[in-house]
């Protein structure tokens, strides 16, 4: 068995910040930055075969860090930062089938480093900072919930934590936060809570051994992968983590995999495919000592 990473084909631009959606066999990475540009830009992959990426029809609004998910085989993509360093409220929608981009109801809020996900037929945004009059970034607990069905947002319960910059993952029946930031000066998050939306509760279980923002994350059959992540700005601002963990959603139980990543990696995505390999896309890597956006895309397979 491979327990190591293996290179495929790179992304054709290298990106931070950035979104990923897995629809059917396809991969597709939305925006981010290469720390000079802002992209709209979206490209693709097939989630198995040659890896090979294309470009397809770009965002409308160009934004890093924004939230993205999939609902009924849209891709939805909230909030975010514009290349005016602006936090916004536009949502938009992908049809992957169609190749095209349609406006969809604004946020109730803008917001920077949200995290979304699709669950029972409806996108849930959580977390993130609200608008552009804090500088510390002080995460908010909400999370608003969108109904294709009505076209209406609506709260439900807030988060035990507020965070920024964390990755919210769906099972079957619940949502994960996982890390994140609850301000721009506070440690990084090793803290992970679960949803029920029959319930509309909340509850703390087993964290992560590493504290991690902005890791990339995937769910992989009944396990949850975490892969990277920064560990704060309190701590080195250069420092990148090279680890990846593994809940067991049955057993709520974490595994720290022994497979290091090449270089510390933050601010990646991850997606999975149907042989159990996980894929770690883009990020702002840490190269012996130096900070670079990177195009790169990794592959794991799983133990």
């Amino acid at each position: 068995m491979n327990v190591s990473w293996r290179y495929r084909p790179p992304m054709l631009s290298p990106r931070f910040a950035h979104e990923v959606a897995t629809v059917g066999d396809d991969v597709f990475v939305l925006g981010g930055t290469d720390g000079n540009v802002g992209f709209g830009s979206v490209e693709t992959r097939k989630v198995t075969g040659s890896g090979a990426w294309r470009y397809v029809s770009p965002m409308p609004t160009p934004r890093g860090n924004h939230a993205a998910g999939v609902v009924g085989g849209l891709i939805y993509t909230a909030a975010g930062i514009t290349p005016d360093e602006r936090t916004t409220d536009v949502v938009e929608v992908y049809d992957p089938a169609a190749d095209e981009w349609r406006p969809s109801p604004p946020m109730p809020v803008p917001l920077g480093a949200a995290s979304a996900a699709g669950l029972g037929g409806k996108l849930y945004v959580a977390g993130g900072f609200v608008g552009d009059n804090d500088p510390k970034e002080h995460a908010t607990d909400a999370v608003l919930v969108f109904d294709p069905a009505t076209q209406h947002w609506a709260p439900v319960a807030p988060m035990l934590t507020p965070r920024a910059r964390f990755r919210l993952i769906a099972t079957d029946t619940h949502l994960y936060t996982l890390g994140g930031l609850p301000s721009w000066q506070q440690n990084a998050l090793d803290s992970v809570e679960r949803y029920s939306p029959d319930t509309d509760r909340w509850e703390a279980v087993t964290p992560m051994h590493k504290r991690r923002i902005a890791p990339g994350a995937v769910r992989v059959g009944d396990r949850i992968v975490v892969v990277g992540g920064g560990p704060g700005p309190v701590d080195d601002l250069t420092a990148r983590d090279r680890t990846s963990e593994v809940l067991d959603v049955r057993t709520g139980e974490w595994v720290l995999l022994g497979t290091l990543l090449p270089h510390g990696r933050s601010s990646l995505v991850c997606a999975a495919t149907p042989t159990r390999r996980v894929l770690a896309i883009g990020g702002s890597a840490n190269l012996y000592g130096s900070v670079v956006t990177v195009p790169d895309v990794l592959s794991l397979k799983l133990p």
